[in-house]
């Protein structure tokens, strides 16, 4: 059971008391808690358990972009909500996570205020980010004035940039990967496999009536899912993982004008009923992109064809 603490602070209403234990604090933003970020939480960590202290992760409960350049929220899509961010950063072994609301009042917050007002109070021992961490402009309010402002009061530690073959890791680069089908690549930035969460749905039932029932997802918009094409998956029901083939698409062999973009997945090991039940989905291979048939005939042997890709993969895993 989790025994991560979650704490929201709000600019301007001092709704968090001052801390009386001194704790390691790791900032950042974390979406999707890569490689990078796992670097930078682990050296928190890691500092934490020699200093005999709680490690905390202070985060946004949303995207800076969303507020210095105002956009739908469907504008921004996340490669870890926030719920799935502090499920991944439990498993990391942090004690607490503030989330601070990242409103216009807290984007224009001076560095200095951000350091007295939101920092001091909070009795840090040591912030520990990554190497481009910026708190505001960045000529005003990066990892070196940062040291500045801190007067001595809290130690500064900066973990350096971390490379995968000659690329910086980060979620752009992943969010790259994502969209144009390098799957293996985006899980080895990520250290883990992608996965998006929704709600099993009715759809058109046409995979029951070709012999491929499907589970249609509904994910929320804040997710990013990944290019459309049909995948080797692995589906969470409950407290089980079952084998799955999933197609990201528009159904476009069965064609009736601009089709919504779907999430289906068909498991392999599977009966019983879906609908209405939460299901995690983890994206593992590629198989290709998405097909226009002439007919149902053709599209079902194509489907049997992903179907036993689909089990040559999980016998080799």
């Amino acid at each position: 059971m989790s025994k991560l603490q979650v704490k929201k602070l709000k600019f301007g209403k001092h709704n968090f008391q001052q801390v009386i234990q001194p704790q390691v604090l790791v900032a950042g933003f974390f979406d999707g808690v890569h490689l990078g970020h796992q670097s930078v939480i682990k050296t928190g960590v890691r500092l934490a358990r020699t200093k005999n202290m709680p490690v905390s992760v202070l985060t946004f409960d949303r995207h800076p972009a969303l507020v210095y350049s105002p956009q739908p929220p469907a504008y921004y899509q996340y490669l870890s909500p926030l719920q799935r961010k502090l499920e991944l950063l439990d498993n990391l072994g942090v004690d607490r996570v503030y989330i601070a609301e990242f409103n216009p009042d807290f984007a224009h917050l001076r560095p200095q205020s951000f350091v007295e007002q939101f920092l001091i109070p909070l009795h840090l021992d040591t912030l520990v980010a990554g190497f481009d961490w910026t708190f505001g402009p960045k000529t005003q309010a990066n990892m070196e004035t940062l040291r500045q402002l801190a007067q001595g009061r809290f130690t500064v530690l900066k973990v350096p940039k971390l490379q995968f073959d000659q690329q910086k890791i980060s979620s752009t680069h992943i969010r790259q990967f994502l969209k144009t089908h390098q799957i293996a690549a985006a899980n080895l930035m990520l250290n883990y496999n992608y996965q998006n969460s929704g709600v099993v749905v009715h759809g058109f039932h046409r995979g029951r009536r070709l012999g491929f029932p499907t589970a249609n997802l509904d994910i929320p918009l804040e997710q990013l899912i990944p290019a459309i094409g049909v995948y080797v998956t692995r589906v969470r029901v409950g407290q089980d993982w079952y084998p799955a083939m999933t197609s990201i698409g528009r159904n476009v062999t069965f064609n009736h004008g601009n089709n919504p973009l779907t999430v289906e997945a068909n498991l392999l090991d599977f009966q019983g009923d879906l609908y209405g039940q939460t299901m995690k989905i983890e994206w593992l291979k590629y198989l290709r992109k998405e097909i226009k048939f002439a007919n149902a005939s053709e599209l079902i042997q194509q489907m049997q064809q992903d179907q036993l890709q689909t089990q040559k993969y999980f016998q080799k895993v």
